[in-house]
């Protein structure tokens, strides 16, 4: 009855069609767009996905320069000059990582390796670096300082600040800033150090503990040095003197009150100055390649601050004292007239009497300078630091017996004989009782 009314009849009412073909090319129109939305926000998303990638390489390359200690930049970066550790790393990783290769090679200026963006990134690093150390040391609530003052690059005096703390069952040291210092009188550096403190959001009133500064008046200071400044704010913070420098002012000293080791010294500096000579250095690197094979060592520059350091000079030159001697007897046989004169005189200062101090320096620096980075490592304390100086005396009380000097005397003759040294009787015994 209602086969040809209805719905069936609506269907094909001119109004209905319309009505549908309305619908469908909306419907058509919703997919299109909702087809090229889904198109765009995916290839907005790959875009994001790229850029976290590219930026997060480089943040990689940046903290592994920065971490070993190497520079970014080079003096050229032109295609066809080595461009610097930066760029030369992150062209080989492009060689494996398109999406590098696609940012690194391709236009427009978002390549992101200029040097401010460089800046910016490890100021980055740097911060969160900072950020762990200060939740590390508020964790732990008592913590100390060391300080000390030094120049950077442009000779501008600066002020390092580490912060020493116990955290997960271990003694931390950690580097917090660098402060340009404007000036260096007690007052000024006290207040740099408790400014920087108080901008980490570090309680040192209550929390500092110890203060570690060198030995110098306006660092330790009983009535008006930064030590006692700053003690007269945090009641707790007590002043240690730096262990390792306390070392290293007692070795000058002792070296500066016996003339023949002062002179030693002296020597062993007019030696390093010499065969760091391009011409002379070059003839030393050929001899010792001929002489011993492997890899040349350097003679070592000594320094003032760092006695113990020192050392490593006396061991290289021992080692190397028959190759730095034929050096010497062939340029004082050229044809040049201040090169020979000074080969000559070097030549002829080193005795029997220069190679018994420099065994017996070996021998005490080489155990002092274990003391001193002993006394220089995080983990060690008070106590051990006590222990460890008693130690060293013990050791230089059995140095004065007489069998250990029979066997360092047997030491030095073989030395000598090695080197062609000639020896005399009278500057044989000269040698042994200055020994």
């Amino acid at each position: 009855m209602f086969k040809d009314g209805g719905f069936k009849l609506h269907e094909k009412s001119e109004s209905h069609i319309t009505a549908m073909l309305a619908w469908s090319q909306q419907k058509r129109a919703v997919l299109t767009d909702s087809s090229i939305m889904d198109m765009m926000n995916q290839e907005y998303r790959k875009k994001v996905e790229e850029n976290c990638s590219y930026i997060k390489t480089i943040a990689d390359v940046l903290l592994l320069t920065a971490t070993q200690n190497m520079a970014q930049r080079g003096h050229s970066e032109s295609e066809s000059d080595n461009r610097g550790n930066f760029l030369e790393i992150l062209e080989v990783i492009a060689k494996h990582n398109p999406v590098v290769a696609r940012k690194m090679k391709g236009p427009g200026n978002a390549k992101y390796t200029s040097n401010t963006i460089q800046n910016e990134i490890l100021q980055c690093l740097a911060d969160m670096v900072r950020d762990t150390i200060v939740k590390e040391v508020k964790k732990s609530e008592v913590f100390s300082v060391i300080a000390d003052e030094s120049k950077d690059l442009q000779k501008k005096e600066q002020l390092s600040l580490v912060v020493r703390y116990y955290y997960n069952s271990a003694v931390h040291e950690s580097f917090l800033c660098f402060q340009h210092a404007e000036q260096l009188d007690a007052k000024s550096l006290s207040e740099m150090i408790i400014g920087c403190l108080e901008s980490y959001g570090l309680e040192y009133k209550s929390n500092l503990i110890g203060q570690g500064y060198d030995g110098a008046t306006v660092m330790s200071g009983k009535h008006s040095g930064v030590a006692a400044r700053i003690k007269e704010k945090a009641n707790n913070a007590f002043y240690v003197h730096c262990n390792a420098h306390c070392l290293n002012l007692v070795l000058v000293d002792t070296v500066k009150s016996v003339p023949e080791a002062d002179s030693f010294f002296s020597l062993l500096e007019r030696l390093y100055v010499f065969m760091s000579g391009s011409y002379v250095h070059q003839r030393w690197l050929d001899v010792q390649k001929e002489m011993y094979g492997g890899q040349p060592r350097e003679l070592v520059k000594l320094s003032d601050t760092r006695w113990a350091c020192r050392a490593l000079a006396c061991r290289n030159l021992m080692d190397r004292l028959p190759a730095v001697l034929r050096v010497l007897q062939d340029i004082s046989t050229e044809n040049h007239r201040d090169r020979s004169i000074d080969a000559r005189g070097l030549l002829a200062q080193i005795d029997l009497t220069f190679i018994s101090l420099l065994a017996t320096f070996r021998k005490l620096l080489g155990n002092t300078k274990l003391l001193s980075d002993l006394l220089q490592s995080p983990s060690v304390d008070l106590a051990m630091a006590v222990d460890m100086v008693k130690a060293l005396c013990d050791s230089f009380q059995v140095y004065r017996t007489d069998t250990y000097c029979d066997q360092l005397w047997h030491d030095i003759m073989e030395t000598a004989k090695q080197c062609n040294v000639a020896i005399e009787d009278g500057e044989r015994k000269v040698a042994k009782n200055k020994l």
